[in-house]
Order: C-alpha cells, then sequence, then structure tokens
C-alpha cells in the first residue's frame, strides 16, 4: 500500500470515528446537557470540524474561509451536516492528492502573521493525531457525563472482530 492509499484508508477510519464521536455526545442523558462538560465535548467536536475544514481551505483553496477555532457555543445539531460536508470535500481532495503532492509543501497566509510553508503528509499525519486525541477527551465527557462511549480505536475498525 502505498502512503497516500494508508492515508486514504486512514480517513476513512475518520470518518467511521467521527460518526461514534457524534453518537456518544448525542447518548448523553437530556439531564445532564445543562452541565459544562455537555458544551465542553460539543465544542471539542466543532474544533475537529472546524481544523478539517480551515486545513482543507488552506491547503487546497485560498485560505479565506476559516471557521473559528473554538466556538465556545456550538451547537450538536449543526455538527452532522457540517461532518459530512467536510468529509465529502476531504475525500475528494485525496482522492485527487498525487504521491508528488503529498511529499511537496504547502504554503499558506494568516492574517496579520505571515506566509507559513509546512509538508502537506505532516500536516494530514497531524490532523489524525489531533482528532485521536479530542476524540479521547470527548470519550471521557462523555463517560462522566453518563452517556455510552465508543472504542474508536483504529485497530478495532481495520478488524473488527479484534473488538470482541
Amino acid at each position: 500500500m502505498s502512503r497516500l492509499e494508508l492515508h486514504r484508508q486512514s480517513f476513512e477510519h475518520e470518518k467511521d470515528s467521527n460518526q461514534k464521536m457524534l453518537a456518544m455526545i448525542g447518548s448523553v442523558p437530556d439531564a445532564n446537557r445543562g452541565d459544562a462538560r455537555f458544551q465542553q465535548a460539543v465544542t471539542l467536536a466543532g474544533h475537529l470540524a472546524a481544523c478539517r475544514e480551515n486545513w482543507l481551505d488552506y491547503m487546497h483553496s485560498d485560505g479565506l474561509q476559516q471557521a473559528a477555532w473554538f466556538d465556545k457555543s456550538c451547537d450538536l445539531a449543526t455538527l452532522a451536516p457540517r461532518f459530512v460536508a467536510l468529509e465529502a470535500g476531504w475525500t475528494d481532495y485525496l482522492a485527487r492528492l498525487t504521491e508528488d503532492q503529498l511529499l511537496s509543501n504547502f504554503e499558506f497566509s494568516v492574517e496579520g502573521a505571515g506566509t507559513y510553508s509546512l509538508p502537506t503528509e505532516g500536516q494530514i499525519v497531524q490532523l489524525f493525531g489531533h482528532a485521536s486525541y479530542h476524540r479521547g477527551q470527548i470519550a471521557l465527557l462523555v463517560d462522566q457525563l453518563g452517556g455510552e462511549t465508543v472504542d474508536t480505536d483504529y485497530i478495532f475498525w481495520l478488524v473488527p472482530e479484534s473488538a470482541d
């Protein structure tokens, strides 16, 4: 499997994990949704969406369609359609990405901070790790709030019977 195919496969795992994450948050009992930890879990899920949206905008577009990195008033109801849209965009981007592009740098500008150059593959790997980190935080919050958690480890997605 090429490095590019590995990243495409990893993103398929991430899409599955995103759906599980949203279901976990949605499983929090209504009585516990007023707890600040519930909004923290929703905000973290919104942050994951913003990261994917913003980095795709930087990597594949003009970088002018940036979402707030942390929307502390993020609404759970907005997240499912948001993830559907960003996942479609990333699936298309990864499908069109070539090995040469994967191994090259991309440049982006941040208003008032200058222009930066990052390795494309490095940023893709960063996004996977960053998402796993925050999904772990979300799972802990959901557990504390009495919701149902699901293991989103890669190996359980890759070999489903290993979860038994």
